[in-house]
């Protein structure tokens, strides 16, 4: 009896003092400095609408960061949604709002104002037809189901805006269905004024959870982007609203074959195009539309647990909306950076959180340094503000709130906060990959809290990844900072990158129905404004510097001299009549889409062995004299690792190599190599041992493939070794020079591929506006400079001998990377000497652009001079002259088209970059390997000089090896039916004279 007194007077204390600490514990109010301060909102609410003296119970699950923590957490069964789950209520307090000044009902009538005309209409008859509640309305959903590759919470709203367009024009309510991992409304509601974006009761029971949304049986399902061929936004929006505008189902949902920013942007462009007035913002990388923060604040607001945790948050850290700055690291992100430190599969499971990795080594360095030049970006946007940091890395996010002021630089030290009591940040695509896990909408609530807090922001700095962008988004993009490259790598500030570009808008932006009226659209917003953050140049000039694997770099014009529609008359002229008939016919062919047009298409299917982007186009010319021959419409189509037409584009008044679309998405089969292609025959060349003479191999081709009467053949050789494509492109000249024609040897190009590229080719408008904004930084001038190439990869014996076999092959695949140092940058440096002695002889007055497969040697250079020899030929320079190079050397890598590892095809943006710079020199000095002798082609190689030898040892110039030799025509490559109209015999081109004009000069 005396035990059961003690116990009940025990547990009487404990409840007495948990009740005091419950009624005085100490918790910050809510900040009400921006509400009281803002007539907008005082107008449209009232004091009871802070619901300050609420006593509901939140269901999130947290703890207290900072100061002390309150343990006086309880345990209650909650109902949600039919599902039962267990979980802690945040400590209740009568102080902590529901009322957020950000997000809510106050904000709707703002933002819906600030739309262009046609959606605040479509917004209105969205409402009016969700009330009538009648079985006649129709619905496109935005689905995330089973299998589906929906991509995070920012991937799956990035393409919203474009949603919402197609449902008004195909007059059907949008309505949100997520299965995977919960529902939009674990974590946002409607407004009551806004739109009520959730799908009917009646649309559940057609769904089918365990299938991706593609092969759902109950409502059909249109997938933007469906084939591999590369398509503008306004084809894929027609395509979406013809489809489904002409369909009367009662449920029609829509997605994208999966999360690729740059077809989310290419059709939220499409979104822009009608919104806005003769000018709209471009729309790149990860970025979200900046009309987001109206969309949003329209049909969007947090649930109230998520409300008022963020109010908690805001309070305890004092952050005001509008008077503080966001700075988030996607520290998780499985960039190449990050899996040469963890590995490939290492890297991907650590984000997809399968594993977890000790913050600790290179590991704890990298994130780290993300995490300190983060801060800095954030804190030259606005040097006064707060900052609120914030990583899907809870270890990174505890080291910076603990360590903000040492990783801060300069005198002006912020106050860094963050919410550091947390052990893990889910990402929603976690769900996708994580099986048998039990996972409880509560885990998601951190990054919901951490986006809309970032959505209140002054300004934001974010990295790699679109979760960031929406926290910029949300703020309106009007102050933000990029502070990483697209590889991870840390990008320094203050930079160009988070600058807000417009472009113009043509009729071709838009969709057919709205182009008669000539742009003079009725109820578009003005034009988009460009956004540059003069006050963030001020702090710091920008260093000449530029992030060459970004999207887009769009500083530089989209007008090139040495590339476009301007250069294809000249070089039309230059061709052989044959030529030139050929590309008339081929023209005709594509533009009357006749239902009898054969193909013959260049593939390289992901199991071919295709080569770099040289070997691909290199027999270029002889398949177009094939192509003639069999009266067949030449096209190219690639899948391994992107189409050309990611790089390249047809010319309007050119030709478009381009395959059909019938044949790329229903014919090709990319899993199997060309040559075991079920739906088309392919044809291979030199497929014989020993191979019979050229002449015999294109006969037989052409005989063949005349008495196919396939729609579509595929060709190809059986390798790219150089001696078949040179005897091919042989066969080619025979066909367009009279008595003498030009000597095709080891990787060169034919002369003639200069006027063939213009003719066919010009870069796309990312990569021209590179290529000018990068010949202004190094004041190259067309025809008036000398391109100096080392491909340093290149797995040759010397090579061997420095690392092993297997490993240069490796190396050159860039899944080995080497320390450039000891007898590996011996090497290269003697390569490299000898490289830009080649190219100073060719013409000593020029300046040199210099480029290589190795970063590492490429900055090396710049920051090391080399000295110009002053022994050969007699010559005497001045002492200690060195060479004018000049050069890009803020990469991390370049990637060939035969690597593996990639994550989008701006990595490949660099290689392109360099080629079509050589092609506008005036001389070029290559070695091995053919990506050089491409830019030597390119400029027409009537000035060339060949630094290597083909096994890899440098050769002296000057030598006879960049000489353009021409021999008489011959039986050997002729094929019996050339006629009138070929070229004047070719002529020898000697480099040599160049070499010895200089010395008499001298």
């Amino acid at each position: 009896m005396v035990l059961f007194v003690r116990i009940f007077i025990v547990f009487f204390f404990l409840v007495a003092f948990s009740n005091f600490i419950l009624l005085h514990g100490g918790r910050s109010s809510l900040d009400l400095r921006f509400f009281m301060n803002n007539p907008a909102i005082r107008e449209n609410s009232t004091l009871d609408n802070l619901n300050i003296f609420s006593r509901s119970w939140l269901d999130v699950k947290r703890e207290d960061s900072g100061q002390e923590k309150n343990n006086n957490f309880q345990t209650q069964k909650l109902t949600i949604n039919d599902d039962e789950r267990e979980i802690s209520a945040f400590p209740q307090n009568d102080k902590i709002s529901g009322f957020l000044t950000m997000y809510g009902e106050h904000r709707v009538k703002y933002a819906i104002e600030s739309l262009p005309k046609w959606l605040q209409d479509y917004f209105a008859w969205h409402r009016d037809q969700t009330s009538k509640h009648s079985a006649d309305t129709k619905y496109l959903v935005v689905s995330c189901i089973g299998a589906d590759k929906c991509g995070g919470f920012s991937d799956r709203l990035r393409s919203l805006p474009f949603f919402l367009f197609v449902a008004s024009r195909v007059d059907r309510v949008i309505c949100i269905y997520w299965s995977r991992p919960f529902g939009l409304d674990r974590f946002l509601k409607p407004l009551s004024s806004g739109i009520d974006w959730r799908c009917p009761a009646d649309f559940e029971p057609l769904v089918n959870r365990t299938v991706a949304s593609r092969w759902q049986t109950q409502f059909k399902h249109h997938i933007l982007y469906y084939s591999a061929k590369k398509r503008s936004g306004v084809e894929v929006a027609r395509e979406a609203t013809t489809t489904i505008g002409n369909n009367t189902d009662r449920f029609y949902s829509i997605g994208y074959k999966h999360q690729d920013f740059a077809k989310i942007d290419a059709t939220n462009m499409v979104f822009h195009a009608h919104s806005y007035k003769d000018q709209m913002p471009y729309a790149n990388a990860w970025i979200h539309v900046p009309l987001m923060e109206h969309i949003f604040r329209a049909m969007f607001e947090p649930i109230e647990p998520i409300a008022r945790s963020i109010n908690e948050t805001m309070s305890r850290y004092g952050l005001v909306e509008n008077q503080y700055t966001s700075v988030h690291v996607r520290a998780k992100y499985p960039t190449h950076a990050l899996m040469k430190i963890l590995g490939d599969d290492s890297s991907i499971k650590h984000d997809l959180g399968k594993t977890s990795i000790d913050f600790s080594g290179p590991y704890r360095d990298y994130v780290v340094e993300l995490g300190r030049n983060a801060l800095e970006c954030g804190r030259l946007l606005k040097p006064t503000n707060k900052i609120f940091f914030s990583s899907d890395s809870p270890d990174l996010t505890k080291h910076v709130i603990d360590n903000s002021l040492k990783l801060i630089n300069g005198t002006n030290k912020c106050e860094v906060v963050g919410i550091n009591s947390r052990d893990e940040i889910k990402h929603l695509e976690q769900s996708r990959h994580s099986e048998n896990v039990d996972f409880n909408h509560v885990d998601f609530y951190p990054i919901i809290e951490d986006l809309l807090i970032m959505g209140g922001s002054q300004c934001v700095a974010h990295g790699v990844g679109s979760f960031g962008a929406f926290g910029a988004g949300l703020a309106g993009n009007r102050c933000r900072a990029i502070h990483r490259a697209p590889n991870g790598k840390p990008e320094q500030c203050p930079n160009i990158r988070g600058n807000n570009l417009v472009v113009n808008i043509t009729v071709s932006d838009l969709l057919l129905d709205e182009q008669t009226s000539s742009l003079d659209r009725e109820g578009l917003l003005p034009p988009a404004q460009e956004l540059i953050l003069y006050d963030v140049a001020k702090q710091k000039k920008p260093e000449a510097k530029r992030d060459n694997t970004e999207y887009d770099e769009t500083e530089g014009s989209p007008y090139l001299t040495m590339y476009g529609e301007h250069r294809y008359e000249k070089s039309f002229a230059a061709l052989p009549e044959w030529l030139r008939t050929y590309f008339l016919w081929h023209r005709r062919q594509t533009t009357d889409n006749a239902a009898n047009t054969k193909y013959m298409a260049l593939t390289c299917l992901k199991r071919d062995k295709c080569g770099g982007f040289s070997d691909r186009l290199r027999a270029l010319p002889f398949w177009l004299l094939l192509a003639s021959k069999v009266n067949r419409v030449l096209c190219i189509y690639w899948s391994k690792p992107f189409g050309l037409d990611w790089f390249l584009q047809p010319l309007t008044n050119g030709i478009d190599w381009r395959c059909p679309k019938e044949f790329i998405e229903e014919k090709v089969d990319i899993t199997f190599p060309s040559r075991f292609q079920n739906n088309y025959p392919h044809v291979i060349l030199f497929n014989r041992k020993p191979s019979p003479p050229v002449k015999v191999v294109t006969l037989n081709a052409i005989k063949r493939i005349r008495n196919l009467g396939d729609k579509y053949v595929s060709v190809s050789f059986k390798d790219q070794g150089f001696g078949k494509i040179d005897d091919a492109n042989m066969v080619f000249h025979a066909s367009s020079y009279k008595d003498t024609i030009p000597i095709a040897n080891a990787w060169m190009h034919v002369p003639l591929m200069e006027h063939i590229f213009r003719v066919m080719f010009k870069p796309i408008e990312p990569i021209t506006r590179r290529i000018n904004a990068t010949m202004t930084d190094l004041g190259l001038v067309e025809n008036q400079y000398t391109s100096v190439h080392v491909r340093a990869r290149y797995p040759t014996m010397k090579m061997a001998r420095i690392m092993g076999k297997m490993e240069s092959r490796e190396h050159d695949k860039h899944d080995k990377k080497l320390s450039f140092e000891g007898d590996y940058k011996a090497y290269l440096m003697e390569i490299t000497s000898n490289a830009l002695e080649c190219g100073m002889l060719l013409e000593p007055n020029n300046k040199i652009f210099f480029s290589s497969d190795s970063t590492d040697l490429t900055k090396y250079l710049m920051r090391n001079p080399i000295s110009i020899p002053t022994n050969d030929f007699n010559i005497t320079f001045a002492q200690n002259a060195t060479y004018n190079i000049v050069a890009i050397d803020s990469r991390d890598e370049i990637k060939h088209l035969e690597h593996g590892h990639y994550s989008s095809h701006i990595e490949y943006y660099p290689l392109i970059e360099d080629l079509l710079i050589m092609g506008g020199s005036h001389c070029v000095s290559h070695g091995i390997g053919s990506f050089g002798a491409f830019g030597a082609g390119l400029s027409g190689n009537r000035c060339r000089a060949i630094h290597r030898s083909p096994m890899g040892p440098i050769s002296r110039c000057p030598n006879d090896r960049g000489e353009n030799y021409v021999t008489n025509e011959t039986k050997d490559f002729l094929l019996g039916d050339e006629g009138e109209g070929r070229l004047p015999p070719a002529v020898y081109i000697s480099s040599l004279g160049k070499y010895h004009q200089f010395r008499r000069d001298l």
